[in-house]
């Protein structure tokens, strides 16, 4: 895994919910938003090089009786580059420049999971107002 993360890549993400796992009718609601804005920001910083798709499955952590994301990294090939989980204290408020939220899009529930596919720009996007976008060159 090289130290610097390479921006411009698209990633596959696709989620569910544990067998038996039920949400409240405000965490249903806000599982799209969630899977929309915060997690794409947060696992961008565990991304490898090879990371093409990233399997989460929302479950109760029975230590803590908070919700929790089982995380499984993926290459090309479908073999696992590793697992990882996220508390929701973990997730919230990350901030990524790079993620490009207005191009990644929903492609529905495919095989039991739902799949989002998110990109990752290949310079910082700084946002204005609700539809002005400017990407502009990373420091140097």
């Amino acid at each position: 895994m090289a130290d610097e993360k390479i921006p411009g890549r698209t990633l596959l993400i696709r989620s569910r919910m544990a067998p038996g796992y039920q949400l409240t009718e405000m965490g249903r609601k806000d599982l799209p938003h969630f899977f929309t804005d915060w997690f794409p920001r947060a696992v961008y910083f565990d991304l490898t090089d090879d990371t093409v798709s990233v399997e989460a499955t929302a479950r109760k952590d029975y230590l803590s009786n908070k919700s929790v994301l089982g995380v499984v990294f993926k290459r090309a090939d479908g073999t696992v580059i590793k697992n990882a989980e996220y508390s929701q204290d973990r997730l919230i408020g990350k901030v990524c420049e790079f993620y490009d939220r207005d191009s990644s899009h929903y492609q529905g529930n495919v095989d039991g999971f739902d799949q989002r596919v998110v990109n990752y720009s290949l310079t910082p996007i700084v946002k204005f107002g609700a539809t002005m976008r400017l990407n502009i060159p990373p420091k140097t």
